[in-house]
């Protein structure tokens, strides 16, 4: 089940997760934290796990749905739990959405309680830069902080009248700072999984090791082939993006 708390004079409210959640008890939580979102334009979540036995599917399916319909609304999220999958799970969430997650043991609660209380409010400014010629099939993507969804509109039109152009792409994506996605960003991105077929090569610019990491196991399931370089490579990654 879960167990919600909220004070109406703070923007934080508390989430207890014991045993298996159900669809009805998902509703409940999701009225109450929709209602706060609505009070105070953004809140910050306490999540503790006490224990985890696994969601009826229709929870399951609400829960996605609910988070990509509020998820730009949460700007931070302390997750206590002491399961190693949990943690690992909510670092890896945290890698792509756009809310600042931070993850504690139970030993820690009071400094997960303290994080929330005085964590800076997340950086608003964002770049997705898409740069294009015509005579070359390369194409150079720039992204900076938080990527939105009119972000996304704007460059995948791009995107699709260069491909139109050249049928097939090289692409080289130069990340400078990455502070997730909106839902919707996401969810337009997924659906655009189909155009991973027009494109040849990858260079991807990063000195986030997880970003390397994440690209170098893409590269063996998509038929693109994909190389990982640091910021400090990147006349390299261009240079292995005309040649390869």
């Amino acid at each position: 089940m879960l167990e919600y708390k909220n004070n109406p004079n703070s923007n934080i409210v508390e989430v207890a997760v014991v045993g298996k959640i159900t669809a009805k008890n998902l509703e409940q939580v999701a009225a109450q934290m929709k209602a706060d979102i609505e009070k105070h334009g953004h809140i910050r979540v306490l999540e503790e796990f006490h224990s985890f036995e696994g969601m009826d599917p229709i929870a399951l399916w609400k829960d996605a749905k609910f988070g990509l319909n509020h998820m730009d609304k949460i700007t931070h999220v302390a997750v206590i739990a002491d399961a190693k999958w949990v943690q690992t799970l909510a670092s890896a969430v945290g890698n792509i959405f756009s809310a600042k997650v931070k993850v504690f043991e139970h030993s820690q609660a009071e400094t997960a309680k303290q994080w929330l209380e005085t964590a800076p409010e997340p950086n608003q400014n964002s770049k997705l830069e898409y740069k294009s010629s015509s005579d070359s099939n390369v194409v150079e993507l720039v992204i900076e902080g938080k990527i939105t969804e009119s972000d996304f509109d704007r460059v995948i039109d791009q995107f699709k009248a260069d491909l139109k152009k050249h049928g097939k792409l090289r692409i080289l994506e130069d990340i400078r700072s990455f502070e997730g996605m909106d839902p919707m960003a996401l969810w337009k991105d997924l659906q655009q999984v189909r155009l991973v077929n027009d494109i040849s090569h990858v260079a991807l610019v990063a000195d986030q090791k997880w970003m390397r990491t994440l690209a170098e196991a893409a590269g063996s399931i998509v038929s693109a082939e994909i190389k990982s370089f640091e910021s400090s490579e990147l006349a390299a990654a261009r240079t292995w993006l005309a040649t390869a």
